[in-house]
């Protein structure tokens, strides 16, 4: 293709405005762009080199062209823009754009696999969220972040303790009752430079711990305050953080054909590997959003936790039935399941979750 020495440098067809589909490559300053006549022929391509031109790019764009972005960074604040527009806009998986790449991964060859992946009906578009939605995700991040960092940094507490023979416990218990009683003890071989250090990483660790306490705080506020939120904690194993991590997703329940699609899309189902007639099940697929399968996992344990090994309900007879079967885990990641499944049930309707009891106790036992 020859290089033009305008502003951008395009394709043979210049106009923008003949395309049916256009994709973007999105980056702070540099935009890539490609579009096709709907046929699959790619017509039109430039580079745009400011965020000012790529604006005024989109505002001239005719509404009957779908302008398709990667997710990532940025991509939901041009969604909106165009949505506002009335442009019709899609946001593809990251994941499933990389498997339509062909050749080294760069700007042009990324905005010709977002051209391909939009060609391909089995990839479904992230949802167009909400600045609400975003705020509440933006918690969750930041709770999450902080979370990591409270955990990395009572690890390390404990590992430099145990450099001098002092061993803890797991938990926080430990770290916040025994390690001020290890500072004041003179009697321990500690150097005072590794005290001084201790007290500090101490001190970072509460102040870690108050943030998560005061984020969780924000988020269950949040969940009192949606109504969907409110009807997902009916479920047993749905806290707040869950709910609001659900709503903040905005998944399309519509999409799905069913609760068991729903459910696999989180990767709570068994990996794949057959062939022919032969059907191989390997180990938990985890697919899709990681955060929300590791929440509803850690929901599902400690549901468990709780269970009365004397309990006569419908329930609780099922879940020491899988208890007693599959062990902790894989009862906690079928609970998991479930509870996927009861979620898509309510986001279609304005109903809550009830525990009915069972007159039947061999149905209620039944997997």
């Amino acid at each position: 293709m020859k290089k033009l020495t305008t502003k951008h440098d395009c394709a043979p067809c210049a106009d923008v405005n003949l395309c049916e589909n256009l994709c973007v490559d999105l980056a702070k300053q540099v935009f890539q762009l490609a579009g096709d006549d709907g046929t699959g022929r790619v017509i039109y391509e430039a580079r745009i080199k400011s965020r000012q031109a790529f604006h005024d790019l989109l505002s001239k764009l005719p509404t009957t062209v779908t302008v398709l972005m990667e997710s990532g960074p940025g991509a939901q604040a041009w969604a909106r823009l165009l949505q506002a527009k009335g442009n019709p806009v899609r946001i593809l998986p990251a994941q499933r754009v990389a498997e339509h790449r062909s050749g080294a991964k760069n700007d042009r060859n990324d905005a010709h696999a977002i051209l391909r992946a939009g060609r391909d009906s089995s990839i479904a578009s992230v949802p167009i969220k909400s600045t609400l939605s975003l705020a509440i995700q933006a918690l969750h991040r930041v709770r999450r972040g902080n979370i990591k960092r409270h955990t990395a940094l009572g690890n390390q507490i404990r590992g430099l303790l145990l450099e001098h023979g002092i061993a803890l416990a797991q938990g926080d218990a430990s770290i916040s009752q025994r390690v001020p009683r290890v500072l004041e003890d003179a009697s321990l071989p500690l150097p005072e430079m590794l005290r001084e250090l201790l007290d500090e990483l101490l001190a970072e660790w509460r102040y870690l711990g108050e943030r998560i306490a005061v984020l969780s705080g924000r988020l269950e506020a949040a969940a009192r305050d949606d109504g969907v939120a409110r009807r997902l904690i009916t479920i047993r194993g749905v806290g707040p953080i869950i709910a609001t991590a659900i709503v903040a997703k905005q998944t399309e329940p519509s999409r799905f054909a069913s609760s068991r699609m729903y459910s696999a899309y989180f990767g709570i189902v068994p990996d794949q590997h057959s062939s022919g007639s032969k059907v191989r099940l390997g180990k938990m697929s985890k697919r899709g959003d990681g955060y929300i399968r590791s929440l509803m996992i850690q929901g599902a344990h400690a549901v468990l936790s709780q269970l009365k090994p004397d309990s006569d309900q419908p329930d609780d007879r099922r879940l020491l039935r899988w208890l007693s079967r599959l062990g902790r885990k894989e009862a906690a990641i079928r609970l998991a399941n479930r509870n996927l499944r009861i979620i898509w049930s309510l986001l279609q309707s304005d109903q809550v979750y009830q525990h009915k009891p069972n007159s039947r106790p061999e149905a209620a036992m039944s997997l």
